[in-house]
């Protein structure tokens, strides 16, 4: 691979398209004396973690072509685990005519019941690469412990797309130009696209058609580090360990699941004549703090009646057994659940300004899967509750470290 390098320093310039950096084409790409420009690095814009970029042109996750399960240029597709080495990112701007594409979440993510998953086991509870995108951002994340870096070429194969000079994403007929910033030296690539390492906080940008001015400049505002020290959590644990009390139960109140259908969830024993036949059994974890202090999630949300007397029984497929924060996750068939389903069995809302009724605060939340920490910056009710999936909720003051919980006697 060839780079052609040189130190950044802060740019000015006149912006068109995004507001992040300039382009132009022909006569409008030439100085005063007529010589083409060098692209400059833009001013540094910092932005969240989580936060999306550019216009939307590509649907959610792989092409059919794509990562569906099966093993793509040596990276295996595999089930959730409790732990997995930590994770990386570089960052990928793809940038046609001087307006930014946005790079799709969900790239290198397969779900449930899909049928390229070769393992039953893992079919039945989906399974992720360890190159992957989780929002919008441009992130690409990678996981630690592969022995060489993994590749642009990797990726573009995992999100089922092409990647040649004369064919990026689709995009044809135009000029493509790659450019790699590493710490603060910009560099024009000059190698194989499908070739360029993606090493961490490495920053790509993939200029399609019109040659820009400035080349975009993000740096991200990450998540606290994790702990180092977990939390470990036994089913049916009682006490302090749990949090402080103060949120909602449903048991006498009449919110949430009562034994009606829920947003979809049907609640399934005697009460309802009907019987529980989950697809698959795994949990995930949910963790609420309030300016610092651990909030305890209530019990037997999601369980109904008594099941001494059979009648007045049911349970939904979200449901939990005890004040630990695991939420059991029981689906019936392939859909998706959500932490915004189990809310709503709960009944207590779940929104950007109002958690179980904790309102009047920031609200931030986190979302760990094994080694992969990051924000999440959408509608909370739209978390996906995935096997061994942490969600640390933080209302008000921020946590200094994001708590890891270790379901230590959930197997799935």
């Amino acid at each position: 691979m060839q780079y052609k390098s040189r130190l950044t320093g802060i740019a000015i310039g006149v912006l068109c398209v995004s507001t992040l950096y300039a382009c132009g084409g022909g006569s409008a790409n030439q100085d005063v004396i007529g010589q083409p420009l060098t692209p400059k690095l833009a001013a540094a814009v910092v932005l969240n973690d989580g936060t999306g970029l550019g216009m939307a042109a590509f649907p959610k996750g792989a092409a059919v072509s794509g990562g569906q399960g099966q093993p793509v240029q040596g990276l295996s597709c595999l089930k959730p685990d409790k732990s997995s080495p930590a994770f990386s990112y570089a960052h990928l701007n793809l940038v046609v005519d001087g307006q930014q594409i946005t790079v799709p979440e969900n790239i290198g993510l397969v779900s449930q019941g899909n049928l390229g998953i070769a393992d039953p086991e893992s079919r039945a509870i989906g399974c992720a690469y360890p190159v992957l995108t989780s929002d919008t951002s441009g992130k690409i994340r990678t996981q630690a412990g592969n022995a060489q870096p993994y590749t642009l070429g990797q990726f573009f194969a995992l999100w089922g797309q092409p990647l040649a000079e004369a064919n990026v994403a689709g995009y044809t007929g135009k000029a493509v130009k790659v450019f790699v910033k590493d710490g603060t030296v910009l560099s024009e690539y000059s190698g194989s696209l499908e070739a360029l390492p993606l090493t961490a906080n490495r920053e790509i940008t993939i200029q399609i058609g019109s040659a820009l001015t400035l080349i975009p400049n993000f740096e991200w505002s990450d998540p606290p580090r994790m702990s180092t020290t977990p939390v470990v959590i036994k089913r049916g644990a009682t006490g302090p360990s749990n949090g402080q009390s103060g949120l909602e139960d449903n048991l006498f109140n009449n919110k949430g699941g009562q034994g009606d259908a829920v947003d979809s969830l049907l609640c399934y024993g005697p009460r309802n004549q009907s019987q529980f036949k989950e697809l698959y059994h795994v949990h995930s974890h949910l963790a609420i703090y309030k300016d610092g202090v651990r909030l305890s999630v209530p019990p037997f949300i999601g369980i109904v009646g008594n099941d001494e007397v059979p009648s007045t029984f049911c349970v939904y497929p979200l449901h939990n057994h005890d004040a630990t924060g695991t939420i059991h996750v029981e689906p019936v068939n392939n859909n998706m659940v959500t932490l915004g389903q189990f809310f709503k069995i709960w009944g207590q809302p779940l929104t950007r300004t109002n958690v179980a009724g904790q309102a009047g605060m920031p609200v931030v939340i986190y979302i760990k899967d094994g080694g992969n920490l990051r924000k999440y910056q959408g509608d909370p009710s739209d978390i996906e509750l995935k096997s061994y999936r942490s969600i640390v909720v933080q209302l008000g003051t921020p946590l200094t470290e994001i708590p890891v919980f270790d379901l230590a006697d959930q197997l799935q």
